[in-house]
């Protein structure tokens, strides 16, 4: 297993040095003169050579990439051309967390929703649930993340009152999905009345939380985010909105994929023998039926987390939310190269280190890939 991971992490090693040094000279090919940046539209003549020479610009191009390589391998990133010329390292150290804490917030609250609908519309597969479950799936795919965004502050922030009367009724229609599931159920072991009274108490429960969350519904602010040595609580509500917002598009793919998934995990002869053994349907569906489908639900939960990380642009500046996103394009407008630079450096890190972990995932998963 160690040697499984030494492989895959010197993997990453290359491909991090690799994305290091293309986007070292994409930058370089990028119209746009940093020494104008630097010394800004009221600079003199003298100040604009002065600048150049100090950034190095009339140096050749290799000079240039030896002067930048050294200081990537000291873990020196520069320094921001804008006042007040911030390091670019401080400058990331202040605005990663926010943009991790919001793609992990997304992809936790996606699969807290996606895993258990897949599961029960794939148990109750052709049910009035998983018809239900299925419509919605498709829309939210449908919507892009700035309307979505749009509607949750209209509804969340604007119309609170009215957004908890449509999660109770949201609950009513759920729970009345849930409990009638059996209906239109294409197979299936089980008595009638067994199944029924299940699809009912599931229902129940599913109205219950619904109807709880109505009830103890927060007020969140437009926009802004509070850091977490101010208040956890006051943390989560200034990031809950922007994290629904990625996470309602997670949750439909998440729900498809893992429903299919699902399905042709439930009519595998295992599943099929542990359920003439008269084991129960919860123990069916997790120990023996859920395990297998996670290979694919850990796959698009690692590639829609690397995904977050550098594509929560638009949500960042819906909400202002002080993350990579922000930070990179605000860069890009003022041609500030070093810190887009940085930036591009770090999530492309952050990708390849997301993936690595997919990967060992996949080996602690089925012994079977680390051997071959």
């Amino acid at each position: 297993m160690l040697r499984f991971i030494g492989e895959r992490a010197l993997h990453a090693v290359v491909v991090v040095i690799l994305a290091a040094i293309g986007a070292f000279f994409l930058m370089e090919a990028v119209p746009g003169d940093a020494a104008a940046s630097a010394v800004g539209s009221g600079a003199t003549e003298e100040q604009y050579l002065a600048a150049r020479e100090e950034l190095g610009l009339d140096d050749p191009l290799a000079v240039r990439f030896a002067d930048w390589a050294g200081s990537m391998l000291s873990a020196d990133l520069g320094n921001s051309l804008i006042q007040p010329n911030q390091p670019v390292t401080e400058m990331i150290g202040n605005a990663l967390p926010v943009t991790i804490q919001l793609a992990f917030l997304s992809i936790i609250l996606s699969l807290a929703i996606a895993v258990p609908v897949a599961v029960w519309s794939a148990y109750r597969r052709g049910g009035v649930f998983d018809q239900v479950a299925s419509v919605v799936a498709f829309a939210f795919i449908s919507v892009p993340s700035f309307v979505a965004g749009l509607l949750l502050i209209y509804l969340l922030v604007f119309n609170h009152s009215f957004a908890q009367q449509l999660i109770l009724g949201l609950a009513a229609v759920v729970g009345l999905a849930v409990a009638l599931s059996p209906l239109g159920r294409r197979g299936g072991p089980g008595a009638p009345g067994v199944m029924w009274g299940r699809a009912l108490i599931a229902g129940l429960a599913v109205g219950g939380v619904l109807t709880l969350i109505a009830t103890f519904l927060p007020e969140f602010p437009r926009q802004g985010y509070v850091p977490l040595d101010e208040g956890l609580g006051e943390n989560l509500r200034s990031i809950a909105l922007p994290a629904l917002t990625l996470a309602l598009m997670e949750v439909a793919i998440f729900t498809r994929v893992l429903r299919t998934d699902m399905i042709s995990t439930l009519q595998q002869d295992f599943v099929l023998s542990a359920r003439a053994k008269g084991m129960p349907t919860g123990h069916v569906l997790v120990k023996e039926a859920l395990r297998p489908s996670t290979v694919s639900i850990i796959t698009l939960a690692g590639i829609s987390l690397g995904r977050l990380i550098g594509g929560t642009v638009v949500v960042e500046r819906l909400f202002n939310l002080p993350g990579m996103g922000t930070m990179i394009v605000d860069a890009v407008q003022n041609d500030n190269l070093p810190v887009v630079l940085g930036g591009v450096i770090v999530i492309a890190a952050f990708y390849v280190l997301v993936n690595m972990t997919v990967d060992v995932a996949y080996a602690l998963i089925d012994p079977r890939i680390r051997r071959g």
